[in-house]
């Protein structure tokens, strides 16, 4: 195999470096080799080339890996890299693009289905969750994983005879929402959920849009905060969708304090406006702690709106 045609993007995944956001083609991320909170190292994935617009330095994947491991002589380079390509199957640019591209347009393919009421899926397990690929997922959105395995369980699942498994977070109703790397849909009803600290509410709850918003507090409130979460203890309601509000509503009158941790974008502002007008005295909105970021998953991984 041709080392310098090797996947970028790929090698990079498999390192551990996930993809703070893509503009114009490019796939940008925090530089792997130097500290920054702001992402300058961006990939061209159909040049497979690198550049680091802070340094003004680039190259392909041989001047990458040995830009990360300045001890190693080239021929160590080669080698080092020779085996990271045999251990994790990397693939050609081209093939490895394909692939994303391919699994992109399943994807909408199976959406364009489910409007059409097409759409057939067949839960087939439940588990504790464990899969690695999925472990890798979490720690790449920068969540502690024993949190996420305390709050969350591993689905699997058919649709048209085809398995997939997904990252399961239950609803009221008993709907799951499931996320992997590649896609997130919801399985059966889609509602809200409720997550109470005991057997009883407590006085205060935070309400988030998404189950990862949610885990990203539990993660920050457990191992570095940085004044974004609430002293006390809470209960925890995730919407799961902006248009679950009018179910969520009537589930906020047993608390004192409301804390809205939802996006800052328009969908989340116009939610918060909604939680504040029917409760004034008791909803507050926490977006203002974190008003550079989109919402609370960004903060941890440092993508600021500005950069979208």
């Amino acid at each position: 195999m041709e080392i310098r045609s090797v996947s970028i993007r790929q090698y990079l995944d498999v390192t551990g470096h996930s993809i703070a956001y893509i503009r114009r083609g490019k796939y940008f991320y925090l530089s792997p080799y130097r500290a920054e909170n702001n992402p300058s190292f961006a990939v061209n994935p159909d040049e497979n080339l690198w550049y680091d617009y802070a340094t003004r330095e680039g190259g392909n994947i041989i001047n990458l890996h040995s830009k990360l491991n300045p001890n190693l002589d080239n021929h160590h380079v080669l080698k080092e890299l020779q085996e990271i390509i045999q251990k994790f199957n990397l693939q050609y640019s081209e093939d490895y693009e394909s692939r994303i591209k391919e699994q992109q347009n399943q994807e909408s393919s199976l959406q364009e289905k489910r409007k059409n009421g097409e759409s057939e899926t067949i839960i087939t397990g439940i588990y504790e969750l464990s899969h690695p690929y999925l472990r890798d997922y979490i720690l790449e959105r920068r969540i502690d994983f024993d949190i996420a395995r305390q709050y969350c369980k591993e689905v699997h699942y058919s649709i048209y005879g085809k398995q997939y498994y997904a990252i399961a977070f239950t609803n009221i109703e008993g709907g799951i929402e499931a996320r992997n790397k590649y896609c997130k849909r919801s399985i059966g009803k889609k509602t809200i959920s409720a997550i109470y600290q005991y057997n009883n509410p407590l006085r205060r709850c935070c309400v988030f849009e998404g189950f990862f918003n949610m885990l990203t507090y539990v993660t920050m409130k457990r191992w570095m905060d940085i004044g974004l979460c609430i002293d006390e203890d809470c209960d925890y309601f995730v919407m799961n969708s902006v248009g679950n509000l009018k179910s969520l509503l009537p589930y906020l009158a047993d608390y004192d304090k409301i804390h809205c941790y939802l996006d800052n974008d328009e969908a989340g502002i116009k939610t918060t406006e909604k939680i504040l007008s029917v409760y004034p005295d008791n909803a507050v909105d926490e977006s203002v702690r974190y008003k550079a970021y989109n919402d609370l998953n960004d903060v941890i991984n440092g993508i600021m709106m500005n950069q979208k």
